[in-house]
């Protein structure tokens, strides 16, 4: 039993494709099997887009991670238009690195992350995927009942499906010219 990750992974970055996003980074730990499954998901819908996917990986987990990626992104100089992260929990180390920088959601960069478990408390609330881990542990307790009742039964599997949840934390761009001002290059430079 699993949650489509992937799935919803790729629905939320083809939804910040949608919103005229091409500069579209993926902040997530690559060793942890749920960053990966995410980061799976966001290279497929670069790919199917003709995007070029860009990977911030840091080797932490939770907050820590969000805010350490923001910081070294920031401090290379790159300046993505959105940011996709692996979980919910490292958003909001995203949404803390950038506020300290002076850089405005979604005004000046759109969020969005995985797991709908900070969404609505994060200001502006953060555009996200909802998992369903009540109704998935609903069905692995029928499966083992199921399994103890009938040891013989075959394998069963199944994988929930996931929902973008859209909040304030993304917002539509402009297609740029090339004399349009950057607002993330003042922020930075």
């Amino acid at each position: 039993m699993s949650t489509d990750d992937v799935r919803g992974s790729s629905e939320i970055t083809k939804y910040l494709v949608s919103q005229g996003h091409s500069s579209i980074w993926f902040i997530g730990n690559l060793r942890l099997p749920w960053f990966a499954r995410c980061a799976k998901g966001y290279f497929e819908a670069m790919k199917e887009a003709g995007l070029e996917a860009h990977f911030s990986e840091i080797h932490s987990e939770d907050r820590e991670l969000g805010y350490l990626a923001v910081k070294s992104l920031i401090a290379n100089g790159v300046r993505p238009t959105a940011l996709f992260v692996g979980t919910d929990q490292a958003a909001s180390g995203v949404y803390q690195a950038l506020q300290e920088s002076g850089i405005r959601i979604p005004d000046d960069i759109s969020v969005a992350g995985f797991n709908d478990t900070m969404g609505d408390v994060l200001h502006p609330g953060l555009t996200t995927v909802r998992e369903f881990p009540k109704e998935l542990g609903t069905h692995l307790a029928e499966f083992t009942l199921r399994r103890i009742q009938a040891p013989d039964l075959p394998p069963q599997q199944l994988v929930m499906p996931t929902e973008l949840i859209r909040r304030e934390s993304v917002r539509r761009v402009a297609l740029r010219t090339a004399d349009a001002r950057d607002p993330l290059q003042a922020k930075v430079s």
